[in-house]
């Protein structure tokens, strides 16, 4: 199982996806690329048993274990 966290105003959701199921999969890629487009928020690969590690992604992996989606940052 894959997840994508999203970090929002209200604290932390969670979604989650086999990668072997394929409306599972189409589901988390229209939720990200919904997020991300339209939302503009940031996509992070989190890698490591506590997930301490990763990079920005730009693209929808269903093969990567742990997605965060972080809103953008409003400065003033």
């Amino acid at each position: 199982m894959s997840e994508m966290m999203v970090l929002d105003h209200s604290g932390e959701s969670k979604l989650m996806w086999d990668r072997n199921r394929p409306d599972e999969v189409t589901a988390a890629r229209d939720h990200f690329e919904f997020l991300r487009n339209k939302k503009k928020y940031l996509a992070f690969r989190a890698e490591g048993s506590e997930g301490l590690r990763g990079s920005q992604i730009y693209k929808f992996d269903p093969n990567v274990e742990r997605i965060i989606m972080v809103p953008p940052m409003v400065g003033g």
